[in-house]
């Protein structure tokens, strides 16, 4: 259950979970549906990247989306006391940092 976050070294291949795997750096998941429910509870018009994620779906974000994304986060009041905020903004911040690499979360 939850989302499951991961980071690419290049555009992830969505076909197949085996080509999926093939580009992952690191990962983690968000078992206990912390981070769907705080996104279930943004504004589109204050966090225009995070509010847009599938809590179901796939969502894909390059370097500019997920820079965009980190700035997001870091205004969640609190957010150094969630960890699931904690590791998300730390993926965020190195693929923020690295462009052609990829965040990629998949939802329920």
């Amino acid at each position: 259950m939850g989302l499951d976050v991961f980071r690419h070294s290049e555009l992830p291949d969505l076909t197949s979970w085996e080509a999926l795997q093939r580009t992952v750096t690191e990962s983690f998941g968000d078992e206990d549906d912390v981070l769907m429910d705080i996104f279930g509870g943004l504004r589109p018009a204050d966090f225009p990247v995070l509010s847009r994620i599938d809590p179901y779906g796939d969502t894909v974000l390059d370097s500019g989306q997920c820079a965009t994304a980190r700035a997001e986060v870091q205004t969640i009041p609190d957010w150094r006391s969630n960890p699931q905020l904690v590791l998300l903004e730390a993926l965020l911040s190195k693929c923020g940092e690295a462009p052609g690499t990829y965040v990629y979360i998949a939802g329920d």
